[in-house]
Parts: structure tokens; sequence; C-alpha cells
């Protein structure tokens, strides 16, 4: 691997939720098993009965099973990885299966940060790379996929954009649709406090601090009056502790 290219694993906790599923599955399988085929009595008509119990046999299949999909669980989660450098974005899956192009990263027009409730709290998520001609690739379940999306925007030479392959401009609407990322934030409110249900003038820190974030950056759209989750919320809990609740009082904050 070059000094310049970034090899990304898939967050930890992606294998943590896959033990917990397989756990959880293996853990009904005997009575589903026993409900539908009556096993035990079927088994112990058997001259291997006689040998081997029913409950040694259940328990040795079943911790064989296990192991051999805890393997290929863990093979799963571990070997693919995400290959960045300043050329292109690749998946290598190893074994038999060749890598697979992504991206090109010099033309790269955005990249867009998805993070459900847990991954935002675990810091992990998914980070989507969309080229000039529209094309999307996507790092899935990667850890710290806002970092990741700077340390590719370096890997970027801007010197070679042309005007002509800037990405669309789009519509509020259009951009609450598609979410948060590296572009585009969401603050419920610039001055009322839903947990409070008072003014707070604390939340002002934050709201400064993403303005100042996209000045330093290539720049950004902070929406005001939407939920992390995309949920419109308005102004009008900002305007009500406003000495001029309209429009013109909130620009003039």
């Amino acid at each position: 691997m070059r000094f310049d290219e970034l090899a990304i694993k898939k967050s930890p906790f992606v294998f943590i939720k896959l033990l917990v599923l397989i756990e959880f599955l293996f853990a009904l399988t005997p009575f589903v098993v026993a409900a539908l085929i009556n096993a035990r009595r079927a088994y112990e008509d058997t001259a291997l009965a006689r040998t081997v119990s029913y409950d040694l046999l259940s328990a040795v299949t079943l911790t064989t099973l296990l192991v051999l999909v805890l393997i290929a669980a863990f093979i799963a989660w571990y070997i693919p990885t995400y290959l960045v450098s300043p050329e292109r974005v690749l998946l290598r899956r190893g074994g038999l299966f060749s890598d697979r192009k992504l991206a090109d990263t010099q033309q790269i027009a955005s990249m867009h940060v998805r993070q459900g409730w847990l991954a935002r709290r675990l810091n992990y998520g998914s980070l989507e790379l969309v080229e000039q001609d529209g094309t999307v690739g996507v790092l899935r379940n990667i850890p710290s996929p806002t970092e990741t999306a700077e340390q590719i925007e370096a890997l970027i030479d801007r010197t070679l954009d042309l005007p002509a392959a800037a990405p669309p401009v789009r519509t509020p609407q259009e951009l609450i649709a598609a979410g948060e990322g590296q572009f585009v934030e969401f603050k419920s409110s610039l001055m009322w406090d839903y947990r409070q249900r008072r003014a707070n003038k604390d939340l002002y820190e934050p709201v400064m601090k993403n303005v100042v974030g996209f000045l330093n950056t290539r720049g950004g759209t902070l929406i005001i009056g939407v939920d992390d989750e995309g949920a419109v919320l308005g102004l009008e809990p900002d305007y009500g502790v406003m000495k001029k609740g309209d429009k013109d009082g909130f620009e003039n904050v």
C-alpha cells in the first residue's frame, strides 16, 4: 500500500451486530426444529441413539455449526477493505473476488454521510461518493465517516475542477430529503431549546461552529428548523422568543 493510500475496514460494531443476530438465531433453532419435526423421537428410533445421546449430538452439531457460522461472519467482516488513492476508490473483497471500483477520486464532486440513530452515537456509518456525472459509490459501515470524508477531500486536486462539472444546485426540499452530509447540516433551532422548552442562547455556539467550518473549507449549507432525522420543525419557536418575531428579526439575529 502506498503512503498516500487509505485502507479502511468496516466498523467492528458491524461484526458485533452480526454476533448478536447469530446468537439469537441459534438460541431459537433447537426449539423450532423440535416443534416442526419432533427430532428427538425420530433420532431415538435410530441405532446411533444407543451410542450417542440426542442431547450430546445436538450440542455437538449446534456448536460446530455455530463455530463455522462465526468464522464465516468474521471473514465477511474482516477481509473486505476500502482502498482510497488519489486515482480511485476500490473495494478489495479478497479471495476469488476481484477488486471493485467505486469511484474515480478526482471525479468526486460531493460526499454525504449516512448514519442512523445508533450509528451516530457509535461513530460509524456509510459514506456516499457522488461523481461529477452523478454516479454514486458507497463505503458502507465504516468508522468515523466524517473524518474519512475529510481525508478523501485532501486527496482530491480541486485545481482540476471545471465550472461546467460543478454539481447542480439543489432545492431545500432536495437537500432535506438527501439528509446530512459533508456539505449539509441540520439544526433544530437557533435559540429555542426543545428539551427545556425555553430560549437558550447557548445554542448559538454549535450553529456558529458549523458556519465557520463551512467558511474554512469548501462551503456548505446549514438548514435551521430541521432536526437530525430530517423532520421539518419550522422557525416559529425561534420567532416566538425574538423581539421582532418574523423573518426580518430572525435574519438580523
